[in-house]
């Protein structure tokens, strides 16, 4: 019985080594590939939150000094008229461009109107459910007079994969990722320290990935279900202290079949904004896509006077 323990003890101890000696190994490699690239402007540098340059803690609670980078609102373009919320990933929050680059101090240049913006690198739609919760987001932005959400292809897919680690288990566990129960979405919690690690695993976070891009997104509709019910929530919850807002969906170089999506969403009272009615132009093409594709600044330069010109006929 002592050898049987023993032997098992031994290669279990073996199995971690080997794990861990994978993990190193891949961060380093990634790590070396990431900073070959030299992508990385003095805005990213400021932050140093990208995984090639230093780990970075994601603590939604948290709502920093725009300088500091989470959020960044175009302080100093106080306008005397209601606010715009913006919402969204490294699109929207403005990733490899800086702060008089990105949408949102364009938007407040040339709106005239004070923006918040509240979207962040890497998440989707949850990551404004998760904010509306907070009483603290309702106690910093007075009601606006819109609140855009800024969707890509990607985040149906995002939906299902942003409870695990981004990168591997030397980066920090990003758990935000919602459930269905009675009708309503609970936030998924993961109290147990040896599944915590175990998720943060490359291995664990790449079999993830490919059971969701195999099975779960086969299902469009259901996943278009699930996206559209944080839509709602977060909708609803905003409703509940802002009551005479305006909610949109700009859909970013939209190239998914989401009709039905996008009618639901409708029904729900979200004005949708397609940038392909925006603008004519190939929003890939190099000159508003840099080779990491992200949108550089001639692409919010060609989108934010007709995005003006849209909200405008909303009212």
């Amino acid at each position: 019985m002592k050898k049987t323990i023993l032997f098992i003890g031994i290669n279990l101890f073996l199995i971690f080594i080997v794990l861990l000696i994978t993990e190193l190994i891949i961060w380093n490699h990634e790590n070396t590939f990431l900073r070959s690239l030299n992508v990385f402007p003095p805005s990213i540098q400021r932050l140093k939150f990208h995984p090639g340059i230093k780990n970075f803690s994601f603590n939604p609670n948290l709502f920093p000094n725009p300088n500091e980078g989470w959020g960044r609102a175009p302080e100093g373009l106080q306008y005397n008229k209601k606010p715009i919320v913006i919402f969204g990933c490294s699109y929207a929050y403005g990733y490899n461009l800086e702060k008089e680059q990105t949408l949102s101090y364009k938007l407040a240049n040339l709106a005239k109107q004070p923006v918040y913006n509240r979207a962040w690198t890497g998440w989707s739609v949850q990551h404004m459910l998760y904010q509306t919760r907070l009483e603290k987001f309702y106690e910093q932005i007075q009601e606006p007079e819109y609140v855009i959400y800024v969707y890509l292809n990607d985040h149906l897919r995002r939906l299902y994969l942003m409870s695990f680690a981004a990168w591997n288990i030397l980066a920090d566990e990003q758990n935000l990722r919602y459930k269905e129960k009675d009708g309503n979405l609970i936030q998924i919690q993961n109290n147990n320290p040896i599944l915590r690690q175990i998720k943060r695993l490359y291995l664990t976070n790449e079999l993830h990935r490919i059971y969701v891009e195999k099975y779960i997104l086969k299902d469009k509709q259901k996943c278009y279900d699930f996206a559209l019910k944080h839509f709602v929530e977060s909708k609803n919850e905003m409703q509940k202290h802002w009551e005479n807002t305006k909610y949109i969906v700009l859909f970013y170089n939209d190239t998914s079949d989401n009709k039905v999506f996008k009618t639901n969403l409708e029904k729900n009272g979200f004005i949708i904004i397609d940038s392909s009615d925006l603008t004519n132009e190939n929003l890939k093409d190099s000159k508003y896509m840099m080779p990491n594709e992200h949108p550089t600044e001639a692409a919010w330069d060609l989108i934010t006077p007709k995005l003006i010109e849209k909200l405008k006929a909303i009212n």
